[in-house]
């Protein structure tokens, strides 16, 4: 066995874990398009195919991490790290993937790309709209400049970013999150939901593309919401920011937020308060101990055309 790290970026439109399409033979996820890439290595087998987070479809990875155990006939080193970054990504171009494999290390047999990771840093892009005069969510939808689709999440005034702070502030730390992770179904195994947020912030944000190329631009208000921890519950992000949202546009306050954390659990989530959904999240990095990385590198060479 060979265990080896890959460091990669995705904006494709599809979750971490490997489905099928009903009608396709072919894997649509992430981490079947992985396992499909290795297939052209012709290792002997694919083993433990792991990622460090698990992004929901719609989620987007600036950088994520994964870790597989290659088996193959002889001993020793099977697979030269280099060669499997430049074939996975030369496979990605061909079937037209928005996945880039940045970097593939050779790591100690007993490295986990999940539980060996020490934080991970999310970035949410929201911004702030006009006030229509008249429609629910789909007459916001008008704003949208066409490179923020599928990236931003419009949000309706007001939204007082002043009241945020004392949230941000009151988040951090270590809590049961219970009332921000997502109703179990009965039979299903408890989980711990005990989980320590190091920083919450909210700053002023910007557009992908200069205001001056698209109209639209020039009716938004951009916030980025930056979320710092070890690991998260199953859309716990998600579920920050839908509190963030609504305690900056007046329908939930500091003591609503107070009592969740005081009395966690799964049916404590508010009616006031939605969930945000996944257009705006992108995983930005995933943390480990330097020695874990200290020897294998690849030479981050593109794949030859």
């Amino acid at each position: 066995m060979v265990a080896k790290s890959l460091v990669y970026s995705v904006l494709l439109k599809s979750g971490v874990q490997k489905q099928r399409e009903e009608h396709e033979a072919l894997f649509v996820s992430v981490g079947g398009l992985v396992e499909k890439g290795l297939q052209r290595l012709r290792p002997e087998s694919i083993e433990q195919l792991y990622f460090s987070s698990r992004t929901d479809t719609g989620v987007h990875a600036v950088c994520n991490t994964a870790h597989v155990d290659l088996s193959c006939q002889s001993e020793g080193l099977c697979y030269e790290p280099s060669a499997i970054t430049n074939t996975l990504n030369r496979f990605f171009k061909k079937n037209n993937a928005e996945i880039r494999v940045h970097k593939t290390i050779l790591v100690p047999s007993t490295f986990h790309a999940r539980y060996d990771a020490v934080s991970r840093r999310y970035l949410y892009r929201l911004a702030v709209t006009p006030e229509p005069t008249s429609g629910g969510r789909a007459a916001l939808e008008k704003f949208m400049p066409v490179a923020e689709i599928g990236k931003l999440y419009l949000v309706r005034p007001p939204f007082d970013v002043e009241r945020l702070e004392p949230v941000c502030r009151l988040l951090e730390g270590i809590h049961d999150f219970a009332s921000f992770a997502n109703v179990q179904r009965k039979g299903d195994t408890p989980r711990e939901t005990l989980r320590e947020i190091k920083s919450v912030t909210v700053t002023p944000g910007r557009p992908l593309l200069d205001p001056s190329q698209d109209p639209l631009y020039s009716h938004l208000q951009f916030w980025d919401v930056n979320v710092h921890g070890k690991s998260f519950l199953y859309r716990q992000v998600r579920r920050i920011v839908g509190v963030l949202v609504g305690v900056a546009q007046g329908r939930f306050n500091l003591q609503d937020v107070q009592h969740m954390l005081d009395y966690p659990s799964q049916r404590n989530w508010s009616p006031k308060v939605q969930v945000a959904p996944p257009d705006g999240l992108f995983l930005l990095d995933v943390e480990y101990p330097l020695h874990v990385f200290a020897e294998g590198e690849d030479s981050g060479q593109r794949p030859q055309e």
